[in-house]
């Protein structure tokens, strides 16, 4: 048996600090992190982008060739996850075909692309043949632990269904392998409709509730890094994104009923808040340098810009702006939107810089 002597010991120490600080510069837990625990584990950073489009698979004259776009988006930025909301089965299967190459040996399609009915829609076929209708959640990383959660639609007059579609993603980066679990992905489309007799506002907001609530122990607990994307159907001062936005639509991380960040919220939109008119607290944030609950337009509609499609970080893993250093300013969070020939909803490109549990 080898004696392990005090230099020895201090040697180690030293070599395993080394190769903490070189390959592995940036293990710790984000600064912005609320409801973390006190003493949380060491964890590395990675940057984990996502691309969330509504692609009106079921609108033939106006849509357009949508999923092209999200195809060439695919293409050049390579995301970590992809999410869709109203996906005709016809369009699932195209996409799955254009992204064979990442399903591994011994793997299935399931392992990397799932589908969600939500109905069967006449308009999904050009001669009128009736397809499954509803949401996708893709990735070039493993998925597990694949569910389904049931959103409320109270008030419905159409038998509409509403879910939450969920996966573990298990995240590879170029040096370190995460826990499969690390990531927990979400995908959903909040009710449409404006106007107060349409009961749509409620609707929204009880559904926003839901899949918040789902989501919490993950998030409270500091059990994942979780991101949540979709068409929600509402601009950022609303009440229903109140329920899923940290910041107060005044810009200060003060809203505890919100546990996420958004990406597109350091976005300088100071001269055009997202929605029809800026209200007091957005002009209150817009001019002051904080971060706002506003982004870029990612619906056009009858000459109307609105942002109505996020994707939201969980505040444990994620910071929710820039911060400065010895390297200078880094940002930790930003959206772009991509044009589409649709009229109707872009595809929006997301990323964060999480901190990830390793395997």
């Amino acid at each position: 048996m080898r004696v392990r002597t005090a230099g020895t010991t201090i040697v180690a120490a030293l070599v395993a600090l080394l190769v903490v600080v070189v390959v592995v510069p940036s293990l710790a837990a984000p600064a912005g992190s609320a409801g973390a625990p006190a003493a949380a584990p060491l964890r590395p950073t990675y940057r984990l982008e996502v691309v969330t489009a509504n692609i009106d698979g079921a609108e033939h004259r106006r849509s357009g060739d949508k999923l092209a776009t999200v195809q060439r988006v695919v293409e050049t930025s390579a995301p970590d996850v992809v999410m869709l909301q109203e996906v005709c089965f016809g369009h699932f299967r195209r996409f799955v075909a254009a992204n064979r190459s990442w399903i591994g040996a011994g793997e299935g399609w399931r392992d990397h692309f799932r589908f969600q009915k939500l109905r069967r829609h006449p308009g999904c076929a050009r001669d009128g043949r009736v397809q499954r209708h509803g949401l996708v959640i893709a990735s070039r990383h493993r998925l597990s632990d694949v569910d389904t959660h049931r959103l409320p639609n109270p008030g419905a007059r159409t038998p509409h269904r509403f879910r939450m579609l969920c996966a573990d993603v298990a995240v590879r980066g170029p040096l370190l392998r995460f826990a499969d679990d690390a990531v927990r992905a979400c995908t959903l489309q909040l009710r449409a409709g404006r106007g107060r007799t349409s009961g749509a506002g409620p609707a929204r907001r009880a559904q926003a509730v839901a899949a918040r609530r789902v989501l919490a122990p993950l998030v409270r607990g500091d059990r994942a890094a979780v991101v949540l994307g979709g068409d929600f159907n509402a601009v950022p001062k609303k009440g229903t994104m109140s329920e899923l936005y940290r910041l107060s639509r005044s810009g200060w991380l003060t809203n505890r009923r919100g546990l996420f960040f958004e990406a597109d919220q350091t976005g300088a939109y100071g001269a055009r808040p997202a929605g029809r008119g800026a209200g007091l607290e957005q002009i209150v944030c817009r001019v002051t340098p904080r971060v706002c609950r506003w982004g870029e337009p990612t619906h056009r509609s009858r000459g109307h810009s609105r942002k109505l499609d996020y994707l939201f970080f969980g505040v444990n893993r994620a910071e929710p702006a820039a911060t400065t250093g010895l390297l200078g300013t880094q940002e930790h969070l930003g959206g772009d939107v991509v044009r589409s020939p649709s009229a109707s909803h872009e595809v929006f490109r997301g990323w964060a810089d999480l901190a990830l549990d390793l395997s």
